[in-house]
């Protein structure tokens, strides 16, 4: 099934869910990210409860210091 990665197509197995993502991209134990499905804001403790779904757009964001 195809969903967006920061609007970015990408296709994953069908009933995965975020944390598999994450993990599989490589960020799920890094620190200082936030993730956001269809605009909603998941925190890292639901992230293997929310299984993603059919062009679900999933929003990754990385904190950064600067001023």
């Amino acid at each position: 099934m195809k969903v967006f990665v920061n609007d970015q197509p990408k296709e994953i197995a069908e009933e995965k869910d975020l944390a598999s993502l994450t993990e599989e991209m490589g960020l799920l134990e890094v620190r200082g990210w936030a993730f956001a499905v269809n605009d909603t804001i998941i925190p890292k403790t639901q992230l293997k409860d929310t299984v993603l779904m059919e062009g679900d757009r999933i929003l990754l964001i990385k904190a950064t210091q600067g001023g």
